[in-house]
């Protein structure tokens, strides 16, 4: 079971309401902690920081769309096949 001291702690880390929102409502000082999870936990979705999706791996994106993964498999044959017939420059990565 978590002391309370270690509860507390861990639930000062994982609320992220921006300051400006909570000064903006009135809520100052020790008031913050006050707070239900589940506002805190709705309001954060709303502020989290996006960009870390797509991480550019050239082995990575061959494998998955590379001309021989293509190869490899009949859905694969099948894509090169209509790519082949639409007339595409390019079959694969």
């Amino acid at each position: 079971m978590l002391s309370l001291s270690l509860f507390s702690s861990f639930v000062r880390a994982t609320r992220t309401i921006h300051p400006t929102l909570l000064s903006s409502a009135g809520i100052t000082g020790s008031l913050r902690w006050a707070l239900p999870l589940r506002l805190t936990d709705m309001t954060s979705v709303r502020f989290a920081s996006r960009g870390t999706e797509y991480q550019p791996s050239q082995r990575v994106r061959k494998r998955k769309f590379g001309f021989l993964a293509r190869k490899k498999t009949p859905s694969g044959r099948k894509v090169l096949q209509r790519r082949r017939a639409k007339g595409r420059m390019y079959l694969s990565h």
